[in-house]
């Protein structure tokens, strides 16, 4: 168990979730006579109570996420859409829809970076960072990686025409010098079809975790995925798709992974913040 007051600074920000604040300006800036969503902003200077939290300060509640609102603006405009967001049946949505949802996305990945970085700091947990044990039913555990950020790995790298053509859930799996990708004592890179990914099989550990404090040697310079456990928010999702306009499929949900200890302890917390931000809250286990 974490000591709760730890966990206070992060436990704060998800008692007070920015998405209530961002449809109040959503609904001002779409209805009312304003030139920019921050300029609605600008006006939100008194206290806001909603059912859900208390906002003395919405202002500033809200100005760190006020360049994640052009979507409205463009809504507004009645431009074009840069993205397409479907439904779970394959259809585009309405525009309304569309860009609150982007909207949505865009906010909360921003929020829950902050929110879990403030509760995973004082776990002094590595569970992110190494692969499954042998108890687990996991052969491997799997971190996205942008291009930029594999040259943070010193390991072994696979560019071959196979895996680029291939996810890591593929089955029968990927086979490299003769063996499934995972069976190995190593972490290595891999380029499968969706982009990089660094695989940590069984009994290994990401070369950056240090062995005798268990701290991340590279913490300030760590991957973007490594900022974000375990909370994960699916108000869209990116759909493949072949080269042109970007697809996201509409989902409107908040993943809770219920390995990380302050997932567990603060479950109660998170499932009222997916309740304020509208989300349907899915929690699972990574590994089993």
């Amino acid at each position: 168990m974490i000591e709760q007051e730890a966990l206070a600074p992060g436990l704060a920000l998800l008692r007070q979730p920015v998405l209530p604040l961002v449809t109040i300006v959503q609904f001002l800036y779409l209805t009312g006579d304003f030139g920019s969503a921050a300029a609605v902003i600008g006006q939100l200077t008194e206290e806001i109570e909603t059912p859900f939290a208390r906002y003395p300060n919405p202002a500033a509640t809200l100005t760190p996420y006020a360049d994640l609102l052009q979507p409205l603006e463009a809504l507004k405009a009645e431009a074009q859409p840069a993205e397409q967001v479907i439904d779970a049946s394959g259809q585009p949505v309405d525009p309304m829809t569309a860009a609150t949802a982007l909207v949505a996305q865009r906010v909360l990945t921003r929020e829950l970076e902050r929110i879990n970085s403030l509760l995973c700091a004082p776990c002094g947990c590595a569970l992110c960072c190494v692969g499954p044990d042998a108890a687990m039913t996991h052969r491997y555990f799997e971190i996205p990686l942008r291009p930029e950020e594999t040259g943070l790995f010193p390991v072994e790298r696979i560019e071959s025409a196979p895996a680029k053509t291939r996810r890591p859930d593929d089955e029968p799996p990927l086979r490299v010098h003769g063996r499934e990708f995972f069976d190995r004592a190593d972490p290595v890179l891999i380029r499968w079809q969706p982009g990089w990914s660094l695989i940590l099989p069984e009994e290994s550990r990401c070369p950056n975790l240090e062995p005798s404090s268990g701290c991340c040697r590279i913490y300030d310079n760590r991957p973007q995925v490594c900022r974000r456990p375990q909370i994960f928010p699916y108000v869209v999702e990116p759909v493949p798709a072949a080269a042109g306009q970007p697809v996201f499929r509409l989902r409107r949900t908040l993943l809770a992974v219920m390995d990380c200890p302050y997932v567990r302890q603060l479950q109660e917390a998170i499932a009222a913040f997916a309740a304020a931000s509208e989300l349907d809250m899915i929690v699972r286990h990574n590994k089993a």
